[in-house]
């Protein structure tokens, strides 16, 4: 995934609190030092109310082992969002020739991450091919099923998860605290205006599927 110089190297633009880009550097430098860069987050769902979720490979660099509730990853230098989603969601699981939904950008942060989250979604029913450096598993889950394992899944991905579902007037309890709208948020984690996909209902009954890698 090394875009620049050494092509084991990847290279990353780091940005500051507005989202501006102000420097790059690798991607072992970013996570190092916990810079500031741009990530992508795709809810894939069904649809019909189920959310993909990936379990990450445990080489992963960040939180090994964990539950994701969205595909994605962190940007490329020069690349954007759009661009980095599509790339990603192909890499990670095969999806390709499927519109994508854009919701905006967001902020968020912890003490091992400072990330503005590019988020996206897009509805595929599979099959799946999984990257065996990235993906685990993936299973089929409701939002319902993932609050009742939220302590398994990536803290990001929960966030990113919470916002795409409140954009869809589905109200969120995902990781145990309610979602606040978007106009009562700080401003700088309030998710940017963009455009907002059909409401889909929740619990509809669908066939859960995992798939293991070789």
């Amino acid at each position: 995934m090394g875009q620049v110089g050494n092509s084991d190297i990847e290279w990353v633009d780091v940005v500051d609190e507005n989202n501006d880009v102000i420097g790059q550097s690798t991607r072992d430098q970013m996570r190092a030092e916990n810079l500031r860069h741009r990530a992508t987050y795709i809810v894939v769902h069904d649809g019909m109310g189920k959310i993909l979720v990936q379990r990450r490979t445990q080489s992963k660099d960040f939180y090994p082992g964990l539950l994701d509730a969205t595909a994605g990853g962190v940007v490329q230098q020069g690349e954007n969002m759009l661009d980095s989603a599509r790339r990603e969601a192909e890499e990670e699981l095969g999806i390709a020739g499927v519109p994508f939904a854009e919701h905006g950008v967001f902020y968020y942060e912890e003490p091992v991450c400072r990330v503005w989250g590019g988020l996206f979604s897009c509805v595929t029913h599979g099959p799946f091919a999984l990257q065996e450096s990235e993906v685990a598993q993936v299973i089929w889950l409701t939002p319902a099923e993932i609050t009742a394992r939220c302590d398994e899944f990536t803290p990001d991905s929960l966030k990113a998860l919470s916002l795409w579902l409140t954009r869809n007037n589905q109200v969120s309890y995902i990781a145990g605290d309610r979602v606040k709208p978007v106009a009562s948020e700080p401003e700088a984690t309030r998710e940017m205006p963009a455009e907002s996909i059909p409401e889909t209902p929740v619990e509809t009954p669908a066939a859960e599927m995992s798939s293991e890698n070789e």
